[in-house]
């Protein structure tokens, strides 16, 4: 497979990059994870891509506004049972996999045993509050049953995530591409036949089902690479590392809590707006689009963050500079194009979702105008978090909230899913410039003070 993914880049790209490409070390890294990572991802995307108009088609423009409504509500109760461990899981596995492979054992054990805990915590959480969230915080009592059956998707999803952050941690990132393929051809299939049996809760079930059965098959792969890596995982003694808990993990989870939060309580201000779920059902169809504008972005940091961790953990600040620039230009050479052709054929792609959803072609353009400030966030965040800046990432998230949260209450009341989708094009115009800016002043900051730290010890040498 790897050689088929390798001739693939070599005919879509230039002979004089790929060449270049091959020639370097980390460049060849970037590239052939990133060939996977792709491969993989678009295979999924487009799966969930076709089940999801499979399936607004079968359910109807206010039942899918209910089930997108649903899946953001699962994926903020997702983030407080996986407490940002998938991406401790990548920085730190990353750090220690060669160099201590012991170690490494350690902090996948700290991890995995934490990610027991939290996970059935919120799993018993969320089914017993189930009636309180759909009735009052919803005002939608008939979600209950979707919200408990949802909480197996959940914890799929929360497992799937550590799962995920340990093999890229590894850079298997072939093995993460075979998993995201499977996920989306079992969540096809069981999405839209259970979606026509059973309706929304039907549908989430489905998405649970995928979850679930590429963690067991990922688990068997997991296993295997770290025996022939000579990694164990021992759980005695690893709360030793607990500091990565609450120096990267905690600041990692309350950046994510800022942003799945903020957009679930924007979603609620249009469902409780004139538009209803209908409206919000014409915001979930368009959000499917801006999600396949992401993906390469979402492939280049995955896939860069290990890169990045021992370029700065070796002290080459300049090298690291230059690489998260170069990633971040390749990246909006990628993401503009699609972004612009979707744009071009957006009544065409929401016609597709069935009758009703055509009119909402405009909320498409803004999220798809959207995706490339979005995406930018995500690279340069990736960068910080290899800085082990996870604070600084929190602090830009706040400030895309702040930005969301003001922009949507202004309009959501008089221009409705409009005024949501123009409050996300504004939050991500501050995210993405300023979360480059402070990785830029960050490592040119750190790179100064080596310089004369480097400097004064030669002096005293001399003196000496």
């Amino acid at each position: 497979m790897e050689s088929a993914v390798l001739a693939l880049g070599r005919k879509i790209l230039p002979w004089s990059l790929y060449e270049r490409l091959v020639s370097s070390s980390i460049a060849g890294r970037l590239a052939r994870g990133s060939l996977w990572s792709l491969f993989g991802s678009a295979s999924a995307r487009i799966l969930v891509l076709a089940a999801m108009i499979l399936v607004a088609r079968v359910l109807g423009q206010v039942s899918f506004g209910e089930l997108g409504l649903i899946q953001s509500t699962l994926g903020m109760a997702g983030l407080m049972a996986g407490v940002g461990l998938g991406g401790t899981a990548t920085r730190f596995v990353a750090k220690y996999a060669t160099s201590d492979p012991l170690r490494a054992g350690c902090v996948i054990a700290l991890v995995t045993s934490v990610s027991i805990g939290t996970v059935l915590l919120a799993t018993v959480v969320l089914i017993s509050v189930s009636g309180l969230i759909a009735g009052a915080m919803l005002n939608a009592p008939q979600l209950q049953s979707a919200l408990v059956w949802g909480s197996l998707l959940m914890a799929g999803t929360a497992f799937r995530g550590i799962q995920g952050g340990v093999l890229a941690g590894l850079e298997k990132f072939d093995a993460l591409a075979k998993l995201n393929i499977l996920e989306g051809v079992v969540s096809l299939i069981a999405m839209v036949f259970l979606a026509r049996l059973m309706g929304v809760e039907g549908a989430v079930l489905g998405l649970a089902l995928g979850a679930i059965m590429v963690w067991l098959v990922g688990r068997i792969l997991l296993m295997k690479e770290l025996r022939s890596r000579g990694i164990v995982v021992r759980y005695g003694g690893c709360g030793a590392d607990w500091r990565i808990l609450t120096g990267y993990s905690l600041p990692s989870l309350m950046a994510n809590l800022v942003a799945t939060p903020v957009l679930w309580f924007a979603m609620t201000l249009v469902a409780r707006s004139g538009q209803g779920f209908a409206g919000l059902g014409v915001y979930n169809a368009a959000y499917q689009w801006h999600g396949p504008m992401m993906f390469i972005p979402m492939i280049l940091m995955s896939v860069s963050i290990p890169v990045l961790v021992q370029e700065w953990e070796a002290g080459r600040r300049d090298r690291f500079r230059r690489v998260t620039l170069w990633i971040c230009g390749l990246m909006l050479a990628l993401s503009l194009p699609p972004a612009v052709l979707a744009a071009l054929l957006s009544p065409w792609i929401m016609s597709l979702y069935g009758p009703g959803f055509r009119e909402g072609w405009t909320v498409l353009v803004l999220l798809l105008a959207a995706a490339p400030l979005h995406a930018l966030a995500k690279i340069a965040s990736g960068a910080l978090l290899g800085m082990n800046r996870a604070w600084w990432v929190l602090g830009v998230n706040l400030g895309w909230g702040a930005t969301l949260l003001a922009v949507t209450a202004w309009l959501v009341p008089t221009r409705g899913v409009m005024g949501l989708a123009i409050a996300f094009v504004a939050a991500y115009g501050v995210l993405g410039p300023l979360s480059l800016a402070l990785v830029l002043a960050g490592s040119r900051t750190c790179a100064e003070a080596n310089f004369g730290s480097h400097t004064a010890s030669r002096r005293t040498k001399n003196w000496q």
